[in-house]
């Protein structure tokens, strides 16, 4: 069976830049490429899903978000970290310019789609042994729905984010530490 760590991106592992849509804007937060490399050492799968409406809004294509993913796992790399998959929504209910991806959907957190998909795509994995890391309730509600355990890091919104009808499992301040703690859970 395998544990997958699902994370999100903006806030978590790269600074929250409001609808981030250029590469060279990215800025993995510190301690990251550490907490994934740890994750990676102790054999868990390490998967991102994140909202991108800015390809709903027109500001960037799905090959630029691809891009920016690209040049994310490069500097990961460069330290020694690797993310296993990335799974992205490109779609907004309402606030969109590009009418392909201005719509309801099922993979937008909070609703599960990304986590339920990536399950499928990954076989044995129990989600009630995995664990969704988020800086909104947004993700909070997505893993509570795909039935993981939650963790609310400060970084990024730090559950700041206009939803306050969920509550995660845990709190901490980054990433770094709550993939200490998770390790700490599974010793």
């Amino acid at each position: 069976m395998h544990t997958a760590i699902f994370l999100d991106r903006d806030g978590v592992i790269n600074e929250e830049k409001h609808l981030l849509h250029k590469k060279d804007d990215l800025v993995l937060l510190p301690g990251v490429a550490e907490a994934i490399k740890l994750l990676n050492d102790h054999n868990f799968k390490v998967i991102v899903i994140t909202n991108q409406p800015v390809v709903a809004r027109g500001l960037a294509t799905e090959e630029d978000i691809t891009e920016i993913h690209s040049h994310m796992l490069e500097l990961l790399k460069v330290k020694g970290a690797k993310i296993d998959k990335i799974y992205f929504c490109p779609h907004h209910p309402t606030a969109g310019e590009n009418s392909l991806y201005t719509q309801e959907c099922g993979c937008r957190k909070p609703k599960p789609g990304m986590i339920l998909q990536a399950a499928r795509e990954f076989g044995s994995m129990s989600l009630t042994e995995c664990y969704m890391v988020g800086d909104k309730i947004s993700d909070v509600k997505a893993g509570h729905s795909a039935g993981c355990k939650t963790i609310l890091v400060s970084t990024g919104y730090g559950g700041g984010d206009g939803w306050d009808d969920a509550v995660p499992d845990y709190k901490t301040d980054n990433l770094l530490t709550a993939v200490k703690e998770i390790i700490l859970k599974k010793a």
